[in-house]
């Protein structure tokens, strides 16, 4: 695998010699402290009501549910702006070409393409780790649950990530990547609502059930509930690696084109 990493690498540094990364995480940062300092009031304001009787049931753990829902959320955003330039831009600077001449399987470039965002990616969340130390200072959170809820963006960010590579791939626009990448983690997030309304059966297949088991939402939910499930993890792996597996094969008919 020295192929992959010497792309690692090279996608690294390509991240942080310019202002991409350190843009991207700054806004990024700076949206989730806003949502941060609302979760804060509103967990003050519930213990205010819970000290006179009111809003039983209100804890810590439920409201760090809703703040690390927002932040998957948010990362969908996040993602096109990192994964726009992984094959476009080489396509419109004519080096992708010259990476086919070197002594570097297909895979290898597309996997170590993959880890260079996700790795980005990986690193911004874990930053988020401090918000885990307010709970801590503030009450007694279960760590467990939050365990799981990052194992859960964790693998989310996988598909998000893998998804945006493919689409990278098919363009030579970086506009036109992060727009499409963008409408595609949309539109899967979205089909856990529209699964929940439709009852339609086509033979052996039940519409709604499949729309809803099709989104990364409900997966990623079972997580944040502190719910580990084979099915989740099969589902997040299996989508990482079936969209890895279409970005290679884009990327090699690009080879001979």
């Amino acid at each position: 695998m020295r192929g992959s990493v010497a792309i690692l690498k090279k996608e690294l540094r390509s991240y942080f010699y310019s202002p991409v990364a350190y843009v991207i995480l700054g806004v990024f940062l700076f949206i989730m402290g806003v949502i941060f300092a609302k979760f804060v009031d509103i967990y003050q304001r519930f213990n205010t009501v819970q000290r006179f009787g009111g809003a039983q049931g209100i804890t810590l753990d439920k409201l760090a549910t809703y703040l690390y829902q927002n932040m998957a959320f948010i990362l969908c955003f996040v993602t096109p702006f990192l994964t726009m330039r992984l094959y476009a831009e080489e396509k419109r600077q004519h080096t992708l070409e010259l990476l086919f001449t070197a002594p570097l399987k297909k895979f290898e470039l597309v996997f170590g393409k993959f880890l260079a965002a996700y790795s980005l990616m990986v690193f911004m969340v874990l930053v988020s780790f401090i918000y885990v130390l307010f709970m801590i200072i503030w009450g007694n959170p279960e760590l467990p649950i939050i365990a799981s809820t990052y194992l859960g963006l964790l693998l989310a960010l996988a598909c998000y990530v893998s998804l945006g590579g493919l689409i990278s791939a098919m363009t030579n626009s970086q506009a036109i990547a992060a727009v499409w990448t963008f409408i595609a983690l949309l539109l899967l997030w979205l089909l856990q609502s529209l699964g929940q309304g439709i009852s339609a059966k086509t033979g052996f297949v039940e519409w709604g059930p499949l729309l809803v088991f099709l989104s990364p939402l409900g997966h990623f939910n079972s997580f944040s509930e502190g719910l580990i499930h084979l099915k989740d993890i099969v589902y997040f792996l299996s989508f990482t690696l079936i969209s890895l597996y279409f970005t290679y094969c884009v990327v090699e008919s690009n080879r001979w084109r």
